[in-house]
């Protein structure tokens, strides 16, 4: 997993870290250290990017939503797919345009039904589908985030 330099809160990275030595970090693309950064990015830290972006998620992204066959498939076919997944049963698909720092508006049809949430970008279809089934048997948040771990 990288590391990445990112202010607390804020919802997108500043830079991917790189090691230039022994525990000493740098963003790749100017090569500041952490010191440097705080000129510019007070309360910047240095942290693990899934640890980020779980964070994002649990701060930024919405839980499962039921809505319209019609709004499902006005968006299958009338906005730009980043990823659509099926298993035969159900269907999931995600927007290309992303909302906000790496979350997307994500779609599914489970057992008949229509959903939508914003989430990871890099959720699976297995995650998603678990996703709406929870939110669909009335899990509460905390359940979900129980299950939402991530492989990046």
């Amino acid at each position: 997993m990288s590391k990445v330099f990112y202010v607390p809160g804020q919802p997108s990275i500043i830079d991917y870290a790189r090691e230039i030595g022994p525990n000493q970090w740098a963003t790749r693309c100017r090569m500041l250290m952490l010191a440097e950064l705080h000129i510019c990015h007070p309360g910047a830290v240095l942290g693990d990017e899934e640890s980020f972006l779980l964070a994002q998620e649990a701060a930024l992204g919405t839980p499962p939503q039921e809505i319209s066959e019609a709004r499902y498939e006005y968006a299958l076919t009338h906005l730009q797919v980043l990823d659509f997944a099926a298993d035969g049963k159900d269907f999931s698909f995600k927007l290309e345009k992303f909302e906000v720092g790496n979350l997307t508006r994500i779609y599914a049809r489970c057992n008949g039904r229509y959903w939508t949430f914003v989430g990871l970008a890099t959720l699976t279809h297995q995650m998603i589908v678990q996703r709406v089934t929870l939110s669909a048997a009335g899990a509460g948040p905390e359940v979900r985030q129980a299950y939402a771990t991530h492989s990046h």
